[in-house]
């Protein structure tokens, strides 16, 4: 009896820890829904189902025993479940589930819930004397949906692990650690839960709560204190990749952590037989002299043999420091020089010439400032613009007291125009909705390409409510807006997100943040919706 209290006590402990970290979680999913929500799915149905066994453990009725230990296998399923996405969006931060993945997550529990509810009748999950009495729980053998059930929970552990292991290997040497955290404490609960049910710890007591308590406590210590939610790497696909410079991030151990599609172009026309795979490889002997020592705040230009020819390239390198001043290599970024240095040199030869071509330089020194604050098919101005601008307009409204909103507009399901009516007519949708918005914008209205389908609009003077205002009546605009291509009649409608200064925040990220999860909301809520940031109290 003394055994039975303290188990059903241990039970009920690892159940509180399990809502305790669903809690913390849960008050900082903010920082990346999609591993905070998983990780509470998996908390709390851990944490329920160690409830369960609390039940079957110390009741006194025989019934409500036998029904905790039915309960408990729906729980684990559910738990299981999460932990895959769980897995997924720890090894690709910038992840979040389809629908359909939810969806098929979801068919087994309710499944063996069915199973469950009905075990009485046909004794698939338990089967044993008083099985059909919902007596006895603690002599009841398994049936066979409770090993199709365990073996899938199995399954699904293992496909988590496994892209847990993945994410580990993949992942930068200042990521690792964390990946490698989660992995070995999953690792030790199911070693616990396979002890189990080969009856190792003999018939009363189940370990996998206090293996799974364990894991839970190590998940919470790599969330937070190594901070995986806010130190990720951020999606590179969108960044990095689209920088038509060479881009190459070394380790301090003098290994190539990434490089950009620029940078394997210059590197496979320097060095033809490089290995297929770069990440990893020294540094120096795939670059050569390119990747020299940096020296903070300056400069360098190589001569590169590409087998194009000869190339010039000017190297800029920059010492990466993260929140903890601990140095996590070094970014190179090269520029093509060798037509501005010959142009240098032809220059030189005749002082006429040179008058000439001076005056050529600061005309496209000018055309290039503005391509590069510009968005080349809207017209608008691009998002390197905007940070800069939206970070002034901060500035000046710390000094004087104004406030002002912004607006993130999303064209609702580009991507089936683009796959319908071809890539032209979604070019010719983005630049509608580009003029609409110059149209409705009023004169001192930043509005500015996001990237993508996404527009931004900052709206000086304005608060919450203007900025609602105006979003509703440029998707209204939308709305009964259409176009005319190839014969084809397009329309579209776009969802927005509103926040204000300084109601939603008051740095860059915090409004950028603010009015990103509105757009997410209004997305979600259905599309075609403008949803409006409010404060918490």
């Amino acid at each position: 009896m003394v055994l039975r209290d303290s188990t059903s006590v241990a039970y009920v402990a690892a159940a509180v820890v399990f809502v305790w970290i669903a809690v913390l979680t849960w008050l900082r999913r903010a920082h990346n829904p999609t591993v905070a929500l998983s990780m509470v799915a998996v908390m709390m149905g851990l944490g329920l189902s160690s409830l369960a066994d609390a039940v079957a453990v110390a009741s006194t009725t025989q019934r409500a025993a036998a029904v905790a230990s039915l309960a408990i296998l729906p729980l684990v399923g559910v738990a299981t479940g999460a932990f895959v996405c769980l897995a997924i969006g720890v090894a690709r931060p910038q992840w979040s589930p389809r629908k359909w993945l939810v969806v098929a997550l979801l068919i087994e529990p309710v499944l063996i819930t069915l199973a469950v509810a009905t075990n009485a009748r046909h004794l698939w999950v338990y089967r044993g004397a008083g099985a059909k009495e919902l007596t006895g729980s603690a002599t009841w053998g398994y049936g066979p949906a409770f090993w199709w059930h365990t073996g899938y929970s199995y399954l699904l552990l293992a496909v988590g692990i496994g892209i847990l292991a993945w994410g580990w290997w993949r992942a930068p040497a200042a990521f690792r650690r964390q990946r490698l955290t989660i992995l070995a404490a999953t690792l030790i609960a199911c070693a616990a839960n396979v002890v189990y049910l080969s009856r190792g710890f003999g018939e009363e007591v189940d370990p996998t709560p206090f293996g799974f308590a364990l894991t839970g406590v190590v998940m919470f210590y790599a969330i937070f204190r190594q901070d995986l939610i806010t130190f990720s790497p951020v999606a590179r696909a969108l960044v990095f990749d689209q920088i038509g410079e060479p881009v190459v991030v070394v380790s301090p151990a003098n290994r190539v952590l990434d490089l950009n599609t620029a940078a394997v172009t210059m590197l496979r026309g320097m060095n033809p037989h490089a290995p297929d795979k770069l990440v990893g490889s020294p540094a120096r002997g795939l670059f050569g002299q390119a990747l020299a020592p940096p020296v903070a705040g300056e400069e360098s230009e190589i001569v590169v043999e590409l087998a194009s020819g000869r190339s010039e390239f000017q190297v800029r390198a920059s010492v990466l420091i993260d929140r903890y001043n601990r140095g996590l290599g070094t970014v190179f970024v090269a520029r093509d020089v060798t037509e501005a240095n010959n142009q240098v040199r032809r220059l030189a030869a005749a002082h006429a010439q040179l008058v000439r071509q001076v005056v050529t330089i600061d005309r496209l020194r000018a055309d290039l400032a503005d391509l590069a604050s510009h968005d080349a098919l809207t017209g608008l101005h691009n998002r390197r613009h905007l940070v800069q601008a939206v970070a002034t307009m901060i500035e000046t409204a710390e000094r004087t007291g104004e406030t002002f909103a912004v607006v993130l507009v999303d064209i609702d399901r580009f991507k089936a125009v683009n796959d319908r009516y071809g890539h032209q007519a979604g070019d010719a949708v983005l630049v509608g909705l580009a003029q609409l918005m110059r149209e409705h914008a009023p004169s001192d209205a930043l509005v500015a390409r996001w990237g993508g389908e996404e527009f931004f609009v900052a709206l000086p003077g304005a608060d919450a409510a203007a900025g609602l205002a105006f979003a509703q009546d440029l998707r209204r605009q939308c709305e009964l807006n259409s176009l005319a291509v190839k014969g084809h009649t397009i329309t579209w409608t776009i969802s927005a997100g509103v926040a204000a200064y300084p109601e939603s925040g008051t740095s860059m990220d915090d409004l950028f943040h603010a009015v990103d999860l509105c757009l997410y909301q209004a997305k979600d809520a259905g599309r075609n919706m403008v949803r409006a940031h409010h404060a918490e109290p």
